[in-house]
This record gives structure tokens, C-alpha cells and sequence, in this order.
């Protein structure tokens, strides 16, 4: 179900702003399925931030992004804040952040044709 302002405006005095591409996403496509993965709608969206900050380990994460979902493998991913790019944070201590798309855009329309 697409979201609404007014439930785009509750997350946002929360966490903070959603970045612009994903909004688009969330008040058009609400949420749902994209390629293998699960990207939360608005209903979904507060519940796993929370869940990413509870998680957060002492070193924090790795990644640095606005959080949009979770991997098959339990793993948080999102929009890197600083350049847009749609990544996954590794497994363990010692992986890489991984990079899925180059953009919100780019990994959505990924999903569409995989």
C-alpha cells in the first residue's frame, strides 16, 4: 500500500529524512518484493530502524546508510548516505560493504528485469 504523508511525516520527526528517491518509492509502490529481496514499505520502515539501532554492535556498522530493508541472510541494507548507492553490510567484522545498485533507481529496475 503506498504510503501517505502523513505516515512519511511520522517517520521523519523520528528517524530523520527519507531520501528523496526512496519517497518517491514509498508513496508510489508502498513497498514490497524487489529482486530476491524485501524492501519495507512505510508501515515496516520504523520497526526495522529500530531494529538496526538495537542491533547496532559496539564498533557500530559498517555501512552508512538510510536503512530501506533486509537481505534473505538477515543482513540490513540501504542507501549509502553519501553517494546514493544502494549496499549491503557484510557478514562478520572482517567483510566489505557490498554494493547492489549504483542508485535506488538502478536497484529497483534491477529487481524488475532479474
Amino acid at each position: 500500500m503506498p504510503a501517505t504523508e502523513g505516515a512519511l511525516g511520522s517517520f521523519e520527526k523520528e528517524f530523520g529524512p527519507i531520501p528523496e528517491d526512496f519517497r518517491w518509492f514509498l508513496t508510489a509502490c508502498g513497498g514490497g518484493v524487489v529482486g530476491s529481496e524485501w524492501v519495507d514499505g512505510v508501515k515496516q520502515l520504523a520497526g526495522s530502524h529500530r531494529k538496526h539501532l538495537r542491533e547496532k554492535t559496539p564498533d557500530g556498522w559498517k555501512a552508512n546508510f538510510f536503512l530501506i530493508g533486509w537481505d534473505g541472510a538477515g543482513r540490513p541494507f540501504g542507501i549509502d548516505r553519501a553517494t546514493g548507492e544502494v549496499v549491503v553490510e557484510p557478514e562478520g567484522s572482517d567483510g566489505e560493504v557490498q554494493r547492489l545498485a549504483p542508485s535506488i533507481e538502478a536497484f529497483l529496475l534491477k529487481g524488475l528485469i532479474d
